[in-house]
C-alpha cells in the first residue's frame, strides 16, 4: 500500500497528501459507493489534475497505473494512464457490504 511509504521527493509527497485525503473521504462517506460522495469526486479530479500536469511518479506508477491498488484496508484505486482517469471502489467481501440480495424467487 502506497501509504505506508514514505514518500522522498516532492512529486511522491503531493500524491500522498491527496491520496490521504481522498482516503479520510472515503472513510467518512456514507454511501456504499465512495465515487457517488461529492467530496470524493472533488479530491479524485485534483488527483487527476496533479498526474496529468506532472506525470505519475515511479512508486504511484508501479502501485496504481493499470492496475488496482490498495488505499486502504478495503478500498482500491486504479489509474489509467492513457485515459487520464481514476477508479475508486470499495473492496470488501459482498457479505460485508451491508446489502441483502435475493439470490433466486420462491418456488
Amino acid at each position: 500500500m502506497i501509504l505506508t511509504n514514505t514518500p522522498i521527493t516532492d512529486k511522491e509527497r503531493v500524491e500522498h497528501f491527496i491520496l490521504v485525503s481522498i482516503r479520510f473521504a472515503c472513510l467518512l462517506t456514507t454511501k456504499q459507493d465512495p465515487m457517488e460522495c461529492e467530496r470524493v469526486q472533488q479530491r479524485i479530479a485534483k488527483l487527476e489534475r496533479q498526474l496529468m500536469t506532472c506525470n505519475p511518479s515511479q512508486l504511484f506508477s508501479k502501485q496504481f497505473e493499470n492496475q488496482a491498488g490498495e488505499l486502504g484496508n478495503e478500498l482500491a484505486l486504479r489509474y489509467n494512464f492513457n485515459t487520464g482517469r481514476i477508479t475508486l471502489w470499495r473492496n470488501t467481501p459482498l457479505h460485508q457490504t451491508g446489502k441483502v440480495f435475493q439470490l433466486r424467487a420462491s418456488i
